[in-house]
């Protein structure tokens, strides 16, 4: 397989989540979080999960229907327990983005493990060998990223606009963020989560 990670905008795209087990719903959550237009085919699903998505948007359907989802949507999840369906459906749905829970060569797409912080989007694949070595990286690397981490990018990104605004040279603006990041006065300001006088300072100091 050729794959690459990638980020996708997933805003008002159709998607189809075929199964409603513990991988369907929480793919389902994540489509229905990031904007998509969600269509659920379930036979049985808890109850509040189900008015969860429903009050989110997300509409359920029986199967008769499956086949007309299956042509107007962007991109299929299946993830039912019936492996033999799973192929069934991954097939008949060769044209269009597919991720298929059950079996990693009848798909084009794969849903990492993801979590952010703050801005920062961490996603990991092991190639499908360990699953439990995922979750395990995913808690030593949230282990490292600090909250200060996080307000360092937030005030970059107010820099870099600011800069982008007055410094037409890519090369002065650079030498000016590398600067603000190695400067004791600022990273101090970070450590007392101070982002509005560590803002000011730099401007005052770092740049005019």
């Amino acid at each position: 397989m050729g794959l690459t990670s990638l980020f996708l905008e997933m805003k008002d795209k159709n998607v189809l989540i075929v199964g409603t087990g513990d991988v369907g719903i929480r793919r389902a959550r994540r489509f229905i979080n990031a904007g998509a237009n969600v269509s659920i085919l379930a036979h049985s699903i808890d109850q509040e999960i189900k008015k969860e998505f429903l009050d989110k948007g997300a509409v359920f359907y029986d199967d008769a229907e499956r086949d007309r989802l299956l042509d107007e949507c962007d991109l299929v999840v299946i993830a039912t327990n019936d492996i033999q369906l799973n192929e069934e459906i991954a097939l008949k749905a060769k044209d269009k983005l597919v991720n298929c829970a059950s079996n990693i060569s009848l798909s084009n797409v794969i849903v990492p493990s993801t979590f952010k912080l703050g801005s920062v989007t961490v996603s990991l694949y092991t190639d499908s060998k360990s699953p439990l070595m995922a979750k395990e990286l995913r808690k030593k690397i949230q282990s490292v990223i600090t909250p200060e981490d996080i307000l360092n990018i937030e005030l970059q990104e107010q820099i870099r606009q600011y800069l982008k605004d007055n410094i037409d040279s890519q090369a002065e603006r650079k030498m000016i963020m590398l600067k603000v990041k190695e400067d004791n006065i600022v990273q101090n300001y970070i450590k007392e989560h101070d982002l509005e006088n560590a803002l000011k300072y730099v401007q005052e100091n770092l740049i005019n």
